[in-house]
């Protein structure tokens, strides 16, 4: 072998032991399933500065355009955790029972900012009788029309509900198609700024009922609790930099979402996020996630929405320390 061809092999060879190592060294890849929803924000915030890998791991966000799209990823398998709401985890226990969630995290509470959006001229819920509802194909859609109809008499069987993503629900009632919908921050930012649409009903008047939270494949739990504390971690690593640095984060927050950093700012006003110190109270056993799964699942059962027997997410608050 001439020296020419040694050095090139020699060269060769180091390239893929570099590579080598840098796969071997690579943090695991962890998948997580969002939407267009402010909180789970924090999540881009933390892939797009690295905190992640500062907590030994990849996390790969795969946004998803409605809920039921995320749902379905990751009841089929495709992403390994899930950023949902409440009445969304127990459809998934209900779906694909082998990988109803374990819940690890409590993100956020929605105070306000999950709203039933109808004409001006509509004083109530109830004026919806008879009338064009839009909503996403989700639970937490007909869980807000069940709850705002409250004890009216009303059931959902009394609208005639129509179906779409956020975005197309919004265009829908602004070209007259609908007389209200089910919409939540961003999507409903610009209905509100505009006199036609007035808030018929929100969160803010079920508090403790509209809970985000951080929810994972009970595989994953078992056979890797590790990665899925470095999660957990990477969601307060998010958290203390927002407080940091909190127009910056913001700014990076606003621009994938597609608004302003006021505007997102302005979103914070209606929710609110618990700290690390709170999370074992309120994952506890009998603690106040924990009554209100309970809550929705007769909530659900009762609207005909979910057969008996369908198990609820098993509560870990130990993965959270």
């Amino acid at each position: 072998m001439t020296r020419g061809r040694a050095a090139v092999t020699v060269a060769a060879l180091a390239a893929l032991l570099l590579t080598g190592c840098r796969l071997a060294f690579a943090p695991p890849r962890l998948r997580l399933a969002i939407v267009d929803w402010p909180a789970y924000e924090y999540f881009y915030l933390a892939s797009r500065r690295s905190l992640d890998r500062q907590q030994g791991l990849t996390l790969q966000v795969d946004q998803f355009g409605s809920l039921q799209d995320q749902r379905q990823a990751y009841s089929r398998g495709d992403v390994d955790a899930i950023a949902t709401t409440l009445p969304e985890a127990i459809a998934i226990c209900h779906q694909a029972p082998q990988r109803c969630p374990a819940i690890v995290l409590v993100l956020d509470q929605s105070n306000g900012a999950d709203q039933l959006i109808g004409r001006a001229e509509f004083a109530a819920p109830t004026s919806l009788k008879g009338r064009r509802v839009g909503l996403e194909r989700s639970v937490l859609g007909e869980f807000m029309l069940v709850r705002a109809l409250g004890d009216s008499g009303l059931t959902l069987a009394d609208l005639q509900l129509r179906y779409g993503s956020p975005k197309a629900l919004v265009a829908q009632l602004q070209a007259g198609q609908l007389e209200a919908i089910v919409s939540y921050a961003p999507h409903s930012d610009r209905l509100l700024r505009d006199p036609r649409w007035r808030v018929l009903f929100s969160s803010s008047q079920i508090p403790g009922e509209v809970v985000d939270v951080l929810a994972v494949d009970p595989a994953l739990v078992r056979q890797n609790p590790g990665l899925v504390r470095s999660l957990v971690n990477t969601w307060w690593a998010a958290r203390r930099l927002a407080a940091a640095e909190p127009e910056q984060a913001a700014a990076v927050m606003a621009q994938r979402q597609g608004v302003t950093p006021q505007q997102f700012i302005a979103s914070q006003a209606l929710i609110s996020y618990p700290d690390r110190a709170e999370q074992p109270a309120l994952l506890a056993a009998s603690g106040p996630v924990q009554r209100t799964l309970e809550l929705l699942s007769r909530q659900m059962r009762q609207a005909r929405r979910l057969p008996a027997g369908v198990p609820l997410p098993r509560l870990m608050p130990e993965l959270e320390r």
